[in-house]
């Protein structure tokens, strides 16, 4: 099997630092979202640097259509080896000035997509093993009213890898957060950075189920 992630929330910055990161030492990278045509721009640039990349869209609020992708991925790899889950909604509003709308769709895919996503790809590696990374937040641990939704979002992904951790090592297959506790812009500092704790947390079997990035 070769070594591939597939990563789901692709985009410019964390996603794109990661898939850089990971395809500079030689593995296949599988970029999904909802905008076909953002990925094909982004696996055009990945192409660029030599790396191997595919598209696949999805729409990662449904799962049907998320197992749907994870499944393409696995074929087109020859067998995944890392999910990694990066989507969400970065909306600087306080959670009365929002609409109800507003709130159920950014919840659908900060929350509802990354336990979606959590939920195929331990259904994908079953027993064989894997390992499962989670795109965290600062918000989750220092709260603000600012970021009211999507600081929800990201503590509840947190505290899903927290609980899930134990109970899917003893499977063979490893879930981690990075919670990124700085704003990440496309082709930054702050992306390579990011990029390399995703790195060290996807191969070292000793990385603890979080790592806090800047490190305190």
């Amino acid at each position: 099997m070769s070594k591939s992630i597939m990563i789901i929330g692709a985009g410019p910055g964390i996603g794109q630092a990661v898939a850089r990161r990971f395809g500079r030492e030689g593995w296949q990278i599988v970029l999904t979202g909802r905008s076909a045509e953002r990925l094909a721009a982004l696996t055009a640039e990945l192409s660029e640097y030599g790396i191997s990349a595919h598209a696949v869209p999805a729409d990662a609020t449904d799962p049907d259509a998320l197992r749907a992708a994870v499944a393409q991925a696995e074929a087109l790899t020859g067998g995944l080896t890392i999910v990694h889950f990066n989507a969400g909604v970065v909306r600087n509003q306080d959670l009365f000035s929002m609409t109800d709308a507003e709130i159920a769709g950014d919840l659908a895919i900060d929350v509802t997509a990354g336990f979606n996503t959590i939920r195929a790809a331990t259904e994908l590696f079953g027993t064989r093993g894997g390992t499962i990374l989670v795109t965290g937040g600062g918000l989750a641990i220092h709260p603000s009213a600012e970021w009211a939704v999507l600081g929800a979002g990201k503590a509840a992904l947190r505290n899903m890898v927290q609980r899930l951790n134990g109970p899917l090592d003893q499977q063979g297959i490893r879930i981690r957060v990075a919670t990124v506790a700085t704003l990440v812009g496309p082709g930054s500092k702050e992306a390579r950075g990011a990029a390399d704790v995703f790195w060290a947390l996807a191969t070292d079997p000793n990385a603890a189920w979080e790592a806090v990035y800047p490190a305190a």
